[in-house]
């Protein structure tokens, strides 16, 4: 696990992930109790956000090796290509997972959620994170410039945020703009936290989390089918 080690390690060399990915997460589920007790829908919409950002430094470490050429020297090393990516995308992923772990448990014992909606919420965050996580590797596919990407998707996180229903709650936006969130992954989340919250784990419960598994597939095997003729 030589490439997970050392992608993780970079990812939070910085002191951005580290306050961005880590500190402000943790600090949103420790202090302002009101989110999570009253409307877990609407803490679960900003946290839902800051993931799109964070998530997107902690799975930069592709394209910097695409950039600085590094990727050539990894891929003629005994690792395979799939290996390689996984391991990269595993390290995005364990400190998103490390923090919704740390939401369930609050959520359960500080604000007093049930045994099921904290199961579905924590299943719900973990699957999201998995898509997202897949989304800016797919993305990062598309550039060969770190500052270009960066900056394109501060641009496209924020319109895939809006109109999957993160800024503002999908019922309240133009019909047109309901139809085209329904294409995007956090559409799905705040579908899933909603459902829950209204009704609970049933089989609709389920086919959501299988629509953001499916978009967590289509990111991983768009973003290899580029990296193949990039």
């Amino acid at each position: 696990m030589t490439v997970f080690k050392y992608a993780l390690l970079r990812s939070l060399r910085s002191p951005i992930p580290i306050l961005v990915g880590l500190m402000a997460p943790v600090a949103i589920i420790l202090l302002p109790g009101e989110i999570w007790t009253y409307a877990p829908a609407s803490g679960v919409s900003f946290w839902g956000l800051l993931m799109m950002y964070s998530s997107y430094f902690f799975a930069a470490a592709i394209l910097e090796d695409r950039v600085d050429g590094s990727v050539i020297r990894v891929l003629i090393s005994p690792v395979s290509t799939f290996s390689y990516i996984l391991q990269n995308l595993l390290s995005a992923i364990l400190p998103l997972v490390i923090q919704i772990v740390l939401l369930g448990i609050v959520g359960y014992t500080r604000y007093n959620w049930t045994a099921e909606f904290t199961l579905g919420l924590t299943l719900t965050m973990l699957l999201f994170s998995f898509a997202n996580t897949a989304f800016v590797f797919c993305w990062n596919m598309f550039f060969k410039s770190k500052d270009g990407s960066k900056y394109a998707y501060w641009f496209a996180a924020a319109f895939v945020a809006l109109f999957g229903g993160l800024m503002v709650p999908n019922f309240m936006l133009p019909e047109i703009m309901q139809n085209v969130g329904a294409i995007m992954h956090p559409h799905w989340l705040m579908k899933s936290v909603n459902h829950l919250a209204d009704v609970g784990i049933n089989m609709e419960f389920w086919s959501f989390q299988c629509v953001l598994l499916l978009f967590a597939v289509a990111f991983l095997l768009l973003g290899s089918t580029r990296r193949k003729i990039a």
